[in-house]
């Protein structure tokens, strides 16, 4: 095993403050490096004070008003999903639709990839985040996998496949209905590329195997360190790409085809105990991405990966929390410290 270094920088910045009656003010900056992908992420202290600003509280009386009005016209709510959602071709579902208790999966009406599928997260038109529960959340997975079977079998060039979670319209939702999104494709996306070369290449220049390492590590400083469930390592992340970042590592399965009830069993159990935690911390909303390694073989430098973030909270006139400095330069701001928020949320582990 390698050991994992954390690099990062620091930089002072100067100037009058007219906050502090024209004083000199400085504050110090910390600039953070992803150990695989050199992401940075940006940490002022300062920032703190500006909370209240860049995350107002969610308005809970907002959010429930709008999921009261948004009910009755909801195409998946009172089974309407039986007549309203598209059904695929028998070669590939023969049933149209694949169900698993209360997760219902279906084609996208608007597909990114050749294989778009959108699953339906219960019965219930809108969640707070601490109502998200595992064995949901589990199921939704395991009706994912077996889609994931059923590509495979009808199309053996499609290799490419994402598990992912837009949940409330700050996060990109166009329904408020909770669902996660499943893509399937002969070629794999931009971040999943990036992944997928550095991991080979890091297994190349060390004879180790990153996401082992990277797990062994945190587990070690436990200064970001969640737990262990099941088939899943939970920490959260030492230069996030997003808010709140916590991240997971199924260290025995590099993709989703060698995923097992553990996986499946930790997977759901991580991500249903990090959004209480959310919960708690007074956030509304999230995305997550879940990669794999291609599904035709196994790729020992790779391990399933998860990263889970919160996005704006829901409030009337929501700002965006991603502007240039994210979305064209490439950058994060920290808001919660990852070993803060370690702390916050560590007792849901």
């Amino acid at each position: 095993m390698a050991e994992i270094q954390f690099e990062h920088w620091k930089q002072m910045a100067r100037f009058h403050n007219p906050l502090k009656n024209g004083q000199l003010d400085e504050q110090e900056i910390e600039v953070r490096l992803d150990p695989l992908l050199g992401h940075q992420s940006i940490l002022n202290p300062g920032l703190a004070e500006k909370t209240s600003i860049l995350f107002p509280p969610t308005d809970t009386a907002y959010l429930e008003q709008r999921a009261a009005e948004t009910r009755a016209q909801c195409f998946l709510c009172d089974g309407k999903w039986r007549q309203t959602t598209p059904r695929y071709a028998e070669q590939i579902v023969p049933e149209g639709r694949l169900v698993k208790g209360e997760a219902v999966l279906f084609p996208n009406l608007f597909p990114l990839a050749a294989y778009h599928a959108v699953i339906m997260l219960g019965n219930q038109h809108y969640r707070p985040l601490h109502d998200f529960p595992a064995s949901l959340l589990k199921d939704a997975f395991a009706v994912s996998l077996e889609f994931i079977r059923r590509c495979r079998e009808v199309d053996p060039c499609v290799l490419h496949f994402t598990v992912n979670a837009n949940y409330l319209f700050p996060a990109g939702s166009s329904v408020l209905h909770p669902h996660l999104q499943l893509i399937g494709s002969p070629f794999p996306g931009t971040m999943e590329r990036l992944l997928l070369e550095k991991s080979r290449a890091y297994a190349e220049r060390t004879g180790s195997y990153y996401w082992m390492d990277l797990a062994a590590t945190e587990k070690r400083l436990q200064s970001r360190w969640l737990g262990e469930i099941a088939g899943s390592r939970w920490f959260t992340a030492y230069s996030p790409t997003g808010v709140n970042e916590v991240n997971a590592v199924t260290p025995q399965a590099s993709n989703f085809l060698e995923w097992g009830d553990a996986e499946l069993t930790g997977m759901a159990e991580g991500i249903a105990r990090t959004l209480k935690g959310y919960h708690t911390l007074g956030f509304s909303t999230f995305n997550f991405s879940c990669f794999s390694a291609p599904v035709d073989i196994g790729n020992e430098d790779f391990r399933c990966f998860l990263r889970l973030i919160n996005r704006q909270n829901a409030v009337p006139h929501y700002r965006a929390d991603d502007y240039y400095f994210q979305k064209l330069l490439g950058n994060e701001i920290i808001i919660y410290p990852p070993e803060n928020l370690a702390l916050l949320i560590k007792d849901h582990f």
